[in-house]
């Protein structure tokens, strides 16, 4: 176990939080979802936790963790509100590839979600190239929060819980954060991809060659 300040998990939980409490969201995301298990693995063959618990990371080719950088997803609606009626759209990211390249189309990726996980609150989507810009279809319900991604934009994945780390909340209080490694199922073709959670403001982006 091991300890941080709040400060440092204000935003994941925040986003983590607000997944696993839309009913919508966990009926849409049940198709992506391939395995996940409550176990923590048995030995420490995993990288050490990062100090930064807010950022999506990938292990390189020296088996060290690099964050993956966020990009702004473009979009008129609001997916903290309930959503005014059905609706299919597409969210914008700028530019025509994203900046990190990954080499590896078995990539490892490690994430912090809430303790509290069902379904987890983190995707693997496939980005559609158009003129200058990257896009993803998402598609919302009438009277509710959330959004979710097409079925064949989604990339299955084995999620795998890795650590549960203690996090002090203030004066004698603490707070449980998931440390999870997250991985393709399949080998990913080249293209544009995205780890995305709740939020459209930040959305992790790659790029296999």
């Amino acid at each position: 176990m091991m300890s941080k300040s709040l400060n440092a998990l204000t935003r994941p939980l925040g986003r983590s939080l607000n997944i696993v409490s839309l009913a919508f969201c966990a009926v849409l995301f049940t198709s992506a979802i391939s395995s996940k298990t409550r176990d923590i693995l048995p030995d420490k063959s995993y990288p050490d936790p990062p100090n930064d618990l807010t950022r999506v990371y990938y292990l390189n080719a020296k088996n060290k963790l690099l964050p993956l950088p966020f990009e702004l997803g473009m979009t008129s609606l609001n997916v903290f509100v309930p959503a005014e009626k059905d609706r299919v759209t597409r969210v914008d990211l700028k530019n025509r590839t994203a900046e990190t390249v990954l080499s590896n189309n078995d990539p490892r990726f490690y994430v912090f979600v809430a303790d509290k996980w069902d379904p987890p609150p983190h995707q693997l989507v496939r980005l559609t190239t158009r003129k200058s810009v990257r896009q993803l279809t998402i598609s919302v319900l009438k009277g509710r929060k959330g959004y979710a991604p097409f079925a064949s934009d989604n990339v299955r994945l084995e999620y795998r819980l890795l650590e549960r780390l203690r996090v002090e909340a203030g004066k004698n209080r603490y707070l449980f954060v998931n440390y999870m490694r997250l991985r393709p199922l399949q080998p990913l073709a080249p293209g544009e991809y995205a780890i995305i959670g709740d939020s459209l403001a930040d959305m992790a982006t790659f790029r296999i060659k």
